[in-house]
């Protein structure tokens, strides 16, 4: 085999000593190809490497028709797969993109208040500001026994319906005021300023004249006094003082002291912790101070204890002057003083104007039968609340909390033994109440517009009071004005009102079970929190004082605390 060698000297090649002929002339232009055109290899590449041209070469082989079949069939089960993946891929997708770009609505917390009542509404009033305040969306429903909204201040008729004199739809019916007296909003002032938040108005009031009201014992009227006392004329407050001593002027700074306590109500610290609460708003010796030592230490004695006082204590609680509290006492003296010092404005028709500017669902013929804390799924819980329709169906739905605003709801419906037994100590009176009217004003005890009678001087009647004027319509046609009065009872009023033979001419009777809480001096007072899982009660409050203030501010309490787990719940989602 022929061996080449080159050598390098300097910058110019040179060819080695050769044994065989060499090989033919190495060019990098083709035969043919001018040689002023050549170009003169470069110094620095001492080997050139050769330019191979390469030539594709394409054979067409047919191919079966059935093969090009199968490939469109592999390229249609791929589409499709591809497809249907992404498909059932979308909904991960979309929601990965939600938790991405798009905030989550904020939970809505279904809240369960039994009792339309005025704690029934006041919860559900403050609750409705406080949650709104604070970024939490709560939806309300609010379950009523009774047709009409109102509590024990609604008087309903057989046919469910309000109660008409006469059982006339055209006559005016009867309202809290005619119950309670036309200052029943204005002696309250926490409800009062709590409903003009809300409605955005003002009350519009003016101050009623004084008026006069006699004490009978079965024989005789034995006293009179004037509502409200500061108006007394100087020859009654003569008179009384002549009869019952310095009692008289004493019992009026009482009266004036329990009207301020209201006041304090307004800004009360909301705090389940009843004794708390009454700390703070300066009482807490009063509710456990007894009758007999509230008055020793004022000085009020003689007659005027058993002939004033305890007939007043007798309309507001159905309950003996010597047996409730202090506070309880200091709180009737102020409501019988200013009872009828205000009027203007109707409590049952602010309380459906409150439900209706807070959205709240009212159920009303709806009775609760059972509240149940239940799991109600795998990952949830939740309380049960049992009730019957209007139409008598049981049915069941679930909330989150609940509020009971209703004294003659059965806790053993809904709270532990444990609390129930906390809840023992506090009892109600049964009370009756009966409306009716005369063709002539009652004059037998003086011209005055109310009689409270001493203990079984009328078979059981504590009250009896004028309450306005009415025209009645004869089948002729023809009108004629009479008188509506109003009577509180122990027991049914019908055979003593018969026995006063005043020919009355339309009679209607109530009985309202649950009416007035026993208040017995007391330090022990059950707790507004029935469970720490969501409940609550606000007839707790009535081991203190039962008046509309004190209801509105347990359920301003109770739906305080509420709003308070809600918005801790929300911060741990």
């Amino acid at each position: 085999m022929a061996k080449y060698s080159y050598t390098r000297r300097g910058s110019i090649l040179t060819p080695s000593d050769r044994s065989e002929s060499p090989p033919p002339a190495y060019s990098y232009y083709p035969a043919g190809s001018s040689s002023s055109s050549r170009r003169l290899p470069s110094e620095q590449t001492p080997l050139l490497q050769t330019k191979i041209q390469l030539r594709q070469v394409h054979i067409d082989i047919p191919r079966p028709s059935y093969t090009r079949i199968g490939e469109w069939f592999i390229v249609v089960i791929l589409l499709f797969l591809t497809l249907a993946t992404f498909i059932y891929f979308i909904p991960t997708l979309i929601g990965l993109i939600k938790s991405i770009f798009v905030v989550p609505p904020p939970p809505i917390y279904a809240i369960a208040i039994i009792g339309a009542g005025p704690a029934g509404i006041s919860a559900a009033q403050h609750l409705y500001h406080k949650a709104k305040a604070r970024g939490i969306y709560v939806n309300i429903t609010i379950f009523e026994s009774a047709p009409l909204i109102g509590g024990q201040l609604a008087l309903n008729s057989s046919t469910g319906s309000q109660v008409f004199p006469y059982d006339d739809p055209t006559q005016d019916p009867i309202i809290a005021e005619d119950i309670a007296g036309t200052g029943l909003l204005w002696g309250n002032p926490l409800f009062s300023r709590a409903s003009e938040k809300t409605l955005g108005d003002e009350v519009q009031t003016s101050e009623a004249g004084s008026q006069r009201v006699s004490y009978f014992n079965g024989n005789r009227v034995i006293a009179q006094t004037t509502r409200p006392y500061s108006k007394t004329p100087f020859f009654d407050w003569a008179g009384l003082i002549f009869q019952y001593g310095s009692s008289v002027w004493s019992a009026g700074a009482m009266a004036k002291q329990g009207a301020e306590l209201e006041d304090r109500l307004v800004d009360a610290p909301l705090v389940p912790d009843l004794a708390q609460l009454l700390i703070s708003l300066g009482i807490y010796d009063y509710v456990k101070k007894s009758t007999g030592n509230e008055l020793n230490d004022r000085g009020i004695g003689g007659g005027y204890v058993p002939e004033v006082l305890a007939p007043e204590v007798g309309r507001i609680y159905s309950q003996d002057v010597g047996d409730i509290s202090a506070l309880a006492l200091m709180l009737a003296s102020g409501i019988e003083d200013t009872a009828n010092a205000y009027v203007g404005g109707e409590l049952l028709d602010r309380l459906e104007m409150i439900v209706s500017a807070i959205g709240a669902n009212v159920r009303e013929s709806t009775e609760v039968r059972g509240v149940k804390y239940a799991q109600i799924d795998e990952d949830e819980s939740a309380w049960l609340v049992q009730y019957t329709t209007p139409a008598g169906r049981l049915q069941a739905e679930s909330f989150d909390k609940v509020i009971i605003a209703a004294p003659k709801f059965d806790l053993y419906r809904a709270a532990s033994a444990e609390d129930v037994e906390a809840a023992s100590i506090l009892a109600y009176h049964t009370v009756y109440i009966a409306f009716f009217t005369v063709p002539r004003r009652i004059d037998a005890y003086g011209d005055v517009n109310q009689v409270l009678f001493l203990e079984n001087a009328l078979g059981g009647i504590r009250e009896l009071s004028f309450v306005r004027d009415v025209v009645r319509i004869e089948d002729d046609g023809s009108s004629t004005v009479e008188y509506l009065y109003r009577a509180l009872a122990d027991s049914d009023a019908v055979e003593p009102l018969e026995q006063l033979n005043r020919g009355i001419t339309w009679f209607y009777q109530e009985k309202l079970e649950n009416a007035y809480p026993y208040m017995h001096p007391s330090s022990r007072f059950p707790s507004l929190k029935l469970s720490d899982k969501g409940l609550w009660w606000t007839s707790a409050i009535h081991t203190i004082a039962s008046t509309v203030d004190t209801s509105c501010l347990a359920g301003k309490i109770a739906a305080e605390q509420l709003v308070n787990e809600l918005k801790i719940s929300k911060t741990r989602r």
